[in-house]
């Protein structure tokens, strides 16, 4: 070899050197940083007409197991979605609190349960009643606290997915901006392998907000789809979405979409789709089931209080039930309708054979040709009952009265002696009029006798049949509906707000569970990402040292050649 060839050589392994102790400084420095992977210059030889006359450094990156990678996405997407849940779920259940707390919705109904058993054994006892309606009203603000707290948690479960699309969007023009710098459409400061590592990172936490499939192209540019449709292509689609105002029950949320197509049903695992499954369907189940527990309870004790009338009777009843003179109607049985006086005796004695009755005017006009009694329907639609003397009250026997579809009594039916009104847990309430009077709250039934006479005894003060109906009622099995979680059951009404208490509880840490082995197995993956592809410093402090070694030994050889090619020239002078 010429001194000349050495020398070209000892250089080029220097450059070598050089670019190795700048690769090895680069990775130390940015060991910390997440997503970084350790760069090394890859080296091949310099050959001159078939000889070896040095070292080259033909690039300078990193190669990382693209099944891994995509792995690794795949996880994210999971930890993405399962996170969502715990926390939420969390809050719900510890509103819920356990079976057996004292402010507990199936302790709040066992406390209803032994007022009214005591207000049995007292029936004419006003300080019962007060106690009775005091619990009922326990109970429905319960119900309505825990709607309200399902309602609030799916009103932030909405305003998350508005975030989490605005986060989606910025990844998305973020990895536009990596595509147009490794494709060369735009400059850059970085290298490539820097750019593929930010880029990379980027789809990482682009999928634990969403599931995504991607592919690079021949020109180094990555395509994205979320479901079917392209996300980032040639340029980038954003996502569109606003979340709702006031959160309810009955609230009708928007669709995600991209260019006014909604995405909404194409869109799988991440954050994104967990908060979509807990607001549509995980807490519309929870409150499926607080509706169904508050329906059933209503209908169950509305039927049997409507039974009855108080002592003494209100001068008027209103009902509860939307209606309409137009409306049709449709009943069999009679109803015996009574002006009684503040001693419970009859002064009238109005009685309806309903099987005549074809509509809700009909009806009107019936009670109207009585003396002492009259009806109408409302503004707001509801059936009012009054009598036209103010010594009178009205007192309603159902006898054997039976209307509508649902085979209902005649004041159930319209919902005059409700004691409690609303359409679900969200606006369940107590009888306003009897939390203000308690002596309207009926007790005991008035007398279905046929030989009842004006003058006779319609009600007293101690009639209790009623009042132990209802006791008996919170006893026995009653049956409900399938609503969320729930099967159809037959089961007492306490029973069934602990099973609902159960259930949620269950979610909540069935949830923890979830995000724990899936949060698990995504640290697992980036794990052994990290030490298969991350930086360890000591490797590169020892790499730092050997090339240190070798680019010492490279100048020394220059050293050496530069010598020798001085004493030539001296020698030819």
């Amino acid at each position: 070899m010429s001194i000349r060839s050495a020398q070209s050589a000892a250089l080029s392994a220097l450059l070598a050197s050089q670019t190795g102790i700048n690769v090895s400084s680069e990775n130390i420095a940015n060991a910390s940083v997440e997503g970084y992977t350790a760069k090394s210059p890859n080296l091949t030889s310099s050959v001159t007409i078939g000889r070896t006359t040095g070292v080259t450094v033909t690039s300078v990156g990193s190669e990382v197991d693209s099944y891994l990678v995509r792995s690794i996405n795949d996880a994210a997407s999971k930890s993405g979605y399962a996170a969502v849940f715990p926390d939420p779920l969390e809050l719900i259940a510890s509103a819920f609190g356990k079976v057996g707390d004292d402010g507990a919705i199936s302790t709040l109904i066992s406390n209803l349960e032994t007022a009214i058993a005591s207000l049995a054994a007292s029936a004419d006892s006003q300080s019962s009643k007060t106690s009775a309606l005091s619990n009922a009203e326990a109970m429905a603000d319960e119900l309505n606290s825990l709607s309200d707290t399902v309602q609030e948690q799916r009103a932030s479960a909405d305003h998350a997915i508005e975030g989490a699309v605005d986060q989606i969007n910025v990844l998305l023009n973020e990895i536009q901006s990596y595509n147009d710098q490794l494709s060369g459409n735009t400059t850059s400061t970085l290298s490539s392998s820097e750019l593929e590592d930010a880029r990379a990172q980027s789809l990482r936490e682009l999928s634990e907000l969403v599931d995504i499939t991607y592919y690079t192209d021949s020109s180094n540019s990555t395509q994205i789809y979320i479901g079917g449709t392209l996300v980032v292509g040639s340029q980038v689609q954003e996502l569109e979405y606003n979340a709702a105002g006031a959160v309810d029950a009955d609230t009708t949320f928007s669709d995600i979409r991209v260019n006014g197509k909604s995405i909404t049903d194409d869109i799988s695992g991440g954050k994104l789709e967990g908060l979509v499954e807990l607001r549509d369907e995980t807490l519309p189940e929870i409150q499926a089931e607080l509706d169904n527990l508050a329906v059933t309870l209503m209908d169950t004790v509305n039927s049997v209080i409507n039974r009855g009338t108080s002592y003494p009777a209100p001068a008027e009843l209103t009902g509860s039930e939307t209606t309409s003179l137009t409306d049709a109607f449709s009943g069999t049985g009679t109803v015996r309708i009574v002006a009684t006086d503040e001693n419970g005796n009859g002064a009238e004695i109005v009685e309806i054979d309903l099987s005549g009755i074809t509509s809700v005017q009909e009806l009107v006009d019936e009670i109207n040709s009585s003396a002492n009694l009259s009806a109408s329907v409302n503004a707001d639609g509801t059936l009012s009952i009054a009598s036209s003397d103010e010594d009178y009250g009205v007192s309603i026997v159902n006898m054997d009265a039976v209307v509508g579809e649902d085979d209902q009594g005649f004041s159930d039916y319209f919902g005059l002696n409700d004691m409690f009104t609303g359409a679900g847990a969200s606006d369940i309430s107590v009888n306003s009029a009897w939390l203000d009077d308690s002596s309207l709250m009926p007790t005991g039934s008035g007398s279905d006798d046929n030989t009842l006479a004006v003058g006779d005894k319609v009600i007293s003060s101690g009639s209790s049949d009623i009042a132990e109906a209802l006791a008996d009622i919170f006893d026995k099995n009653v049956s409900f509906d399938q609503a969320g979680n729930l099967g159809s059951t037959k089961t007492t009404l306490s029973d069934y707000a602990s099973e609902i208490l159960s259930d949620v509880a269950q979610q909540s840490s069935n949830a923890e569970t979830d995000a724990g082995i899936a949060s698990g197995e995504y640290d697992d993956l980036i794990e052994r990402f990290s030490n298969q592809y991350g930086v360890n410093t000591d490797e590169e402090a020892l790499t730092l040292s050997n090339l240190q070694s070798a680019y010492e030994a490279a100048a020394a050889v220059l050293e050496i050649t530069q010598s020798l090619m001085d004493t030539l020239l001296e020698a030819v002078r």
